[in-house]
């Protein structure tokens, strides 16, 4: 027999309880002088534990949360595997993301780099060089920043989102999946304009569609991560950094 729809009006609930508790937070841990005292990266951890405790409360299927992860998250399905089988024999399928993701970035990033300024200014002259300092910073954007950002909104809240129009989280229909996409694209620019009011962060709207269209399109958030790293990565370069 198959699973009942999840309720519409459940989705709808928890979609804005989880919402509104992570911008609360994510503003109060991103005034000035808590991000002084580096409190400001514990919005990470929000973003990580808010996504894992809605799924949890929901119904535990990470499957359909597109966060299984190859088993890393096994949900209420279980894995009988251990840990490092499971990382293991996920390898294959996460070098297949990061081509998505690269393939992705090819395509994508020269648009990007072409519309950026009009929103943006360089903070100083680009420069670019694999030392340890951006070893940090690539293992920083995808595991604290990107998995987390997209654990909470590519798994959590588009999968509710879509729960609440009655789309479902495995490649709908186009037409649906676009409402869903573009819904979550909004609470993601939002978030972002939270920490910081502009029109730059405001902007974080356009590559959150594609991040959304990728989780569809490939059943799950790893292709997403890879490229939303590579998206803040990128920009850094563009400004500078």
């Amino acid at each position: 027999m198959a699973d009942p729809p999840p309720s519409r009006s459940i989705a709808r609930r928890h979609l804005a309880i989880a919402c509104v508790a992570v911008n609360a937070l994510v503003f109060i841990l991103s005034r000035p002088a808590l991000m002084a005292k580096g409190l400001h990266d514990l919005i990470g951890v929000v973003f990580l534990g808010a996504a894992m405790l809605g799924v949890r409360y929901d119904d535990d299927d990470t499957e359909r949360y597109g966060v299984r992860l190859g088993g890393i998250f096994p949900g209420a399905a279980g894995d009988p595997r251990s840990l490092v089988r499971t990382v293991w024999e996920a390898a294959p399928a996460a070098l297949r993301e990061l081509g998505v993701a690269g393939l992705m970035a090819a395509v994508v990033l020269p648009v990007y780099s072409a519309l950026w300024p009009l929103v943006n200014r360089p903070i100083a002259p680009r420069h670019f060089a694999l030392d340890a300092d951006r070893w940090r910073e690539i293992a920083t954007e995808l595991l604290a920043v990107a998995f987390t950002e997209e654990m909470f909104f590519r798994g959590f809240v588009q999968t509710r989102a879509g729960d609440a129009l009655g789309v479902s989280a495995q490649r709908p229909p186009w037409r649906d999946g676009a409402r869903v996409v573009v819904i979550t694209a909004a609470l993601f620019a939002l978030t972002h304009v939270v920490v910081d009011p502009t029109a730059a962060r405001a902007a974080v709207f356009f590559p959150g569609l594609v991040f959304g269209a990728l989780r569809y399109a490939r059943g799950g958030i790893g292709a997403s991560v890879a490229l939303h790293a590579t998206f803040n990565l990128w920009e850094r370069y563009l400004e500078g950094r």
